[in-house]
């Protein structure tokens, strides 16, 4: 996915969860990501051109090698430094936590096991997974009021805006487990429909989310996003 596209979709995702400080907003560091396909395509047209001398005929040569030992595209949709998918079941590369992606998805291949993306096959739409341990969980979460009531007055767009649900949970020692979703009636930066799910636990100092964000006009595709956020698991 292009940078320029992930910014408008982080964009969005940030406005929601950090529209009030009064709600205890704290910066996420998440990362735009870039698109693998884009740069196999770009050595497609390389290897492709056998018009233009000896040197990029080496080059195509080469690069034909490295598919027929199987060590290109495939390796780039079915791992990264951020772990691997297997049977389509994602693992992180410590193993802490598995999701399961919708069908077909890619994962970007710049992520790391804190913050990993997944992309639609047309690119329009991600999910991603930031997790965080130690010292450093506290400062990379939103903490949420109780009551979508709450909530609103704090993100409300208007008519534009309808929270598909909104569940909160708080711990007695500064846990908190979340889960909420947002349907934009006019689209907000070309998003939709926004899906968060995840927890915050004290005591072990560590936090993760999952979180979706719908741009194709399909509505199933909001259904593979709420059905990723089920799988999510923290080990």
């Amino acid at each position: 996915m292009r940078k320029n596209k992930m910014l408008a979709v982080i964009a969005i995702a940030m406005a929601v969860m950090m529209a009030a400080t009064g709600c205890g907003s704290k910066d996420n560091g998440k990362s735009s990501q870039d698109n693998p396909t884009e740069v196999s395509a770009a050595e497609t047209n390389v290897t492709g051109d056998e018009s233009k001398g000896t040197d990029e005929t080496t080059l195509g040569e080469d690069e034909t090698d490295g598919e027929e030992d199987g060590s290109t595209e495939t390796t780039e949709t079915t791992a990264s430094d951020a772990g691997n998918l297997s049977s389509g079941v994602f693992t992180s590369k410590s193993g802490k936590y598995q999701i399961t992606p919708p069908q077909g998805w890619t994962i970007e291949d710049d992520g790391d096991e804190s913050s990993v993306a997944f992309t639609s096959p047309n690119g329009s739409d991600m999910l991603e997974v930031v997790y965080v341990e130690g010292d450093d969980a506290d400062g990379a979460r939103e903490i949420y009021p109780d009551t979508m009531e709450e909530y609103k007055e704090f993100v409300s767009r208007g008519e534009d805006m309808e929270f598909v649900r909104y569940n909160v949970e708080n711990g007695s020692d500064g846990s908190q487990t979340f889960r909420y979703a947002i349907r934009y009636k006019t689209a907000q930066d070309g998003v939709r429909y926004y899906a968060i799910s995840g927890s915050y636990n004290a005591a072990t100092k560590k936090y993760i989310s999952a979180a979706g964000t719908v741009e194709s006009p399909d509505s199933a595709v909001e259904g593979q996003i709420e059905a990723a956020l089920d799988t999510l698991k923290l080990k």
